[in-house]
C-alpha cells in the first residue's frame, strides 16, 4: 500500500491499516513500529495515538494475532473455530438476554460440530461416542464425591440432555408398534408394526430441521 493510499485508507478505516501493518511484517513487531510506519507514510502521530487505544484493546481477540508484552505476530493459520465461537459467546451473553443468545450460541455450535464431524480426519464415531460416556462417567464421579443422590444424578442428565436438544424416545413400559429406526429389539426383532413394549428410553435429537433418531429405545415383546 502506498503512502496516499495509506493515508486516505486510514482515514477511512485505521484498524484495517494497523492490521495490514502487522500482517506484512516479516517477522515479530512491536507497537513503537507499527505506529512509526503509519506516522511515516503521512498520518499525524496525535491521529496515529488516538486511533490505536481502542485499537489496542481488542487486539487480544484477534484470532489470527499473537501478543507478546507488546510485541505482535500474525499467523496464516487461525485459531480453531471452536476458540473463536467461545470468545464471540462470552461477549455475546453480557449483551443479549439470555434466552436469545444461548439459541444463538448453540446453531452455531451444533453447524460446527456437523462440520468437525464430515472433516477429513475428524474422530471416528467409536471415539465420539467413548468420549461422550467418558464425559458421562466424570461428571457422575464429580457428583458423588459430593455426595449426591441418585435422584440428583439423574437430574443432572435430564437437565443435559435438554441442553443438548435430545428428547426421550418413548418411557419404559410404554407399548407402541415396532419401528426398526427408533426400536431395537431385546432378541429377535419382530415384523414392524407388532406392538412392543419399551424397556429403555431412546432419545431423539431436535437440533434442526427433522428430528434425528439419537440413540434407539430398547423394546421386547
Amino acid at each position: 500500500m502506498d503512502a496516499d493510499t495509506l493515508v486516505k485508507q486510514f482515514a477511512k478505516d485505521p484498524e484495517s491499516v494497523f492490521l495490514d501493518v502487522i500482517r506484512t511484517s516479516p517477522g515479530p513487531i512491536r507497537t513503537q513500529s507499527i505506529k512509526a510506519q503509519v506516522i511515516e507514510a503521512g498520518v499525524k502521530k496525535a491521529d496515529v495515538d488516538r486511533r490505536w487505544t481502542p485499537f489496542q484493546r481488542g487486539l487480544r481477540w484477534h484470532p489470527q494475532i499473537t501478543s507478546v508484552n507488546g510485541t505482535y505476530r500474525w499467523s496464516a493459520d487461525p485459531e480453531s473455530a471452536r476458540i473463536s465461537l467461545d470468545v464471540l459467546a462470552g461477549h455475546l451473553l453480557k449483551k443479549l438476554p439470555p434466552w436469545v443468545a444461548q439459541p444463538l450460541v448453540q446453531n452455531v455450535a451444533v453447524g460446527l460440530e456437523a462440520d468437525e464431524a464430515t472433516a477429513p480426519g475428524s474422530p471416528s464415531p467409536e471415539f465420539e461416542a467413548a468420549r461422550l460416556v467418558a464425559n458421562l462417567a466424570v461428571a457422575v464421579e464429580v457428583l458423588q464425591s459430593r455426595g449426591d443422590t441418585i435422584a440428583e444424578v439423574a437430574k443432572l442428565l435430564t437437565d443435559e440432555t435438554r441442553r443438548k436438544r435430545l428428547w426421550p424416545l418413548g418411557q419404559p413400559g410404554e407399548t407402541l408398534p415396532f419401528d426398526p429406526d427408533s426400536h431395537d429389539a431385546e432378541a429377535q426383532a419382530p415384523h414392524p408394526g407388532t406392538v412392543v413394549r419399551i424397556v429403555r428410553s431412546g432419545y431423539i435429537w431436535r437440533g434442526g430441521g427433522e428430528p434425528i433418531v439419537a440413540a434407539k429405545a430398547i423394546v421386547a415383546l
